[in-house]
């Protein structure tokens, strides 16, 4: 089965994908570079790979090479994932980051051209319901997945020995996703109107696929998600059966 996860840049996707990697005997691409589309590969072996949101690529083009049995995009809330980018050297790489944000409402807008649909904050509570879309996708994980055991040379050499081409062809990276695992605790990093996110400068709001929660975009708590927030049509996990 080959599964390709999409995902904004610092939405949490790497993490998700490593996650997913536990699977044995899978073959995985935890973080793809921006400035490359999804390999094409002859293998028949499980492989799970991730692509990020640019100007640069669109699904179909992924898919296209990477010829996916399922499809999952992975969604952080966007004032978290706005602030995470907002101070990353990559952050205008493959397309503007705002280009890229209102590129990633389309996204949430298509939806539909999914697999599946998993939010972040969920995965990392460990929500039954994005196991069952998982188990139902035939890609069930439990909570062995959320500790990382196979290291690097493990992903990189199972991945080169089946198709080694890769190894010159493309830059395999790790994103953030290089501790032991994932914690239950989601950072919130969203900041209030004019306290600027973590590096100190005002940070504006995306407003697109937040267009259904704006009088709550900076709530007085920013541990409040935007999943307890008036959000369209968007439910805690979707699945195309």
């Amino acid at each position: 089965m080959r599964l390709l996860i999409h995902g904004m840049q610092s939405s949490g996707a790497t993490a998700f994908t490593r996650a997913l990697a536990e699977r044995p005997g899978c073959l995985a691409m935890v973080d793809i570079a921006n400035n490359f589309a999804a390999p094409r590969v002859t293998t028949t072996a499980d492989f799970v790979a991730k692509v990020v949101v640019t100007t640069a690529y669109t699904l179909a083009e992924h898919v296209a090479r990477f010829r996916p049995d399922r499809t999952i995009l992975l969604l952080r809330d966007p004032r978290d994932n706005y602030v995470s980018l907002a101070d990353k050297n990559y952050r205008h790489h493959s397309g503007l980051m705002d280009e890229k944000f209102e590129l990633l409402d389309q996204i949430f807008a298509d939806r539909h051209q999914y697999d599946a649909v998993v939010h972040y904050e969920d995965f990392v509570a460990r929500s039954p319901a994005v196991h069952q879309v998982l188990a139902d996708l035939g890609w069930p994980i439990g909570e062995e997945n959320y500790t990382f055991r196979r290291d690097y040379n493990d992903l990189l050499g199972t991945l080169w020995d089946a198709e080694p081409v890769l190894q010159d062809t493309m830059t395999v990276v790790f994103g953030n996703a290089q501790g032991k695992g994932v914690s239950d605790k989601v950072p919130g990093q969203a900041a209030h109107p004019g306290s600027g996110g973590r590096g100190g400068t005002p940070v504006p709001p995306p407003a697109g696929i937040l267009s259904g929660a704006r009088l709550t975009l900076y709530p007085s708590t920013t541990s409040a998600k935007l999943s307890r927030c008036r959000r369209p049509a968007m439910t805690t996990a979707w699945v195309r059966l």
